[in-house]
């Protein structure tokens, strides 16, 4: 709180943190406007067929989809964009080069995402029309209504897209996290609701007792979610010196922190987004049918099948992300360059197997961690009764993940301003010195 109480006093993030503020709420405002060409009331019970697809998909554009808005798909195709770009540009040896190049290859690969995204927001609104198509309003000519329709859905979902590089170069914080967290947040109120109901049919107080311990529950799986994503192994680097007449040269020792949850929520949306990538193109494609097979893919997050490939790909995504963060062979080269050594470690190779076991050992329990909090919900949703729990761990690891990640960013962005100050009081009495 003190740090969100500094932010507000210093004029340029406090102004980062209003356009933040006024992003989200022009998302919820949307999420107001009805895609025109359909008829609500049929487009409502055609959403209802995409089954446990549509909740997460309700969840990503802030409640949207469940307005039948025109940001009814929110940001799940610029996400899907941004996923298979950087993939792209990972298998593409001319992309990865450009990724390499500093500031002027970043601007190209932005650009090609930004692309990328519009044609996303292109193909699942025409996907959306589809399994619209029975929902169509019957007062203008069909046609007519369904181009309406998809072109909304596609401008829609492509300024979903626009807001979140707004959010990256504008605002506080990565916009895919901020709005997400934003979207989990506006849905607790009905999921608090929907848990007072169903146990208000043991009475009121029953209702309010449950709903007053989910409430209290979640605070304090938050407040253990905090305290792990605060948690650091500091190690101590110290760079030999040497003499040359009266003066040293050499670096100075430094202390580098490194979390023990290097890779962040990232892992975790990444996940879900290429896991239920197919289940999504189904329940778009075909939302009302009584198949079999569309019916197990459209509930594939709730069904037990779908665990194994949860793990599989969460631990996978944990690995890549916290190599992106901590590489321990850069940073042992690194070390050897510049003439250090880790503190209680021997130079050369047992400095690399340290840092190779420190990696690991972090990983390890990064991805414990993400699995007991996301896989636990899920697995105790199969108990009756306890069916909307199932993206309970989800929701908090990426709501606490999110917040902390914000505050990392408010510390770093008043240190900053904290250094420009200094830096500008010395200057002036440079300047008062000359005079």
């Amino acid at each position: 709180m003190s740090t969100l109480i500094d932010s507000f006093k210093t004029a340029e993030i406090k102004k980062k943190l209003l356009f933040t503020f006024l992003i989200i709420s022009v998302l919820c405002v949307l999420t107001l406007i009805p895609a025109p060409g359909l008829e609500r009331s049929a487009a409502i019970s055609t959403a209802a067929g995409w089954g446990s697809i549509g909740f997460l998909i309700d969840v990503l554009s802030m409640k949207a989809f469940e307005n039948i808005s025109i940001t009814s798909l929110g940001i799940y195709p610029f996400l899907v964009a941004s996923i298979v770009m950087q993939i792209v540009t990972l298998a593409v040896p001319k992309l990865r080069n450009l990724a390499q190049m500093g500031d002027e290859g970043t601007k190209i690969i932005t650009k090609l995402t930004r692309i990328a995204s519009i044609i996303s927001a292109v193909v699942f609104a025409a996907l959306y029309c589809v399994g619209m198509r029975d929902a169509v309003t019957s007062s203008i000519y069909y046609w007519v209504a369904i181009i309406l329709c998809g072109l909304s859905i596609a401008v829609g979902s492509a300024f979903c897209g626009w807001c979140v590089e707004l959010l990256n170069t504008k605002g506080i914080g990565d916009g895919l996290t901020i709005i997400i967290v934003a979207g989990i947040i506006r849905n607790i109120p009905f999921e608090l609701l929907t848990g007072f109901f169903s146990a208000g049919v043991y009475g009121i107080l029953s209702g309010i007792l449950f709903a007053f311990f989910i409430a209290l529950l979640c605070a304090g799986v938050l407040f253990f979610i905090i305290l792990l994503n605060m948690g650091e192994k500091k190690i101590r680097i110290i760079f030999s010196k040497r003499t040359v007449g009266m003066k040293q040269y050499g670096m100075q020792n430094q202390v580098i922190p490194l979390k023990v949850t290097q890779a962040g929520i990232t892992p975790i949306i990444y996940t879900l987004t290429v896991t239920l990538l197919p289940s999504s193109i189904i329940a778009m494609v075909v939302p009302g049918t009584d198949a079999a097979w569309a019916n197990t893919w459209k509930n594939l997050p709730t069904s037990p099948a779908y665990i194994p490939f949860f793990i599989i790909f969460l631990v996978f995504f944990t690995y890549i992300f916290a190599m992106m963060q901590f590489n321990p062979f850069d940073m042992s080269t690194q070390i050897k360059q510049n003439g250090g050594y880790i503190q209680g470690i021997k130079p050369g190779k047992p400095t690399s197997q340290y840092l190779m076991s420190l990696y690991n050992n972090l990983n390890s329990a990064d991805c414990a961690y993400l699995i007991f909090l996301c896989v636990i919900p899920m697995a105790l949703s199969f108990i009756p009764g306890f069916s909307g729990i199932a993206y309970g761990g989800v929701a908090l690891a990426l709501i606490g993940g999110g917040f902390i990640e914000m505050k990392t960013l408010l510390d770093n962005a008043l240190k900053a301003e904290d250094e420009k100050l200094k830096q500008a009081g010395k200057d002036k009495r440079r300047k008062n010195y000359k005079k």
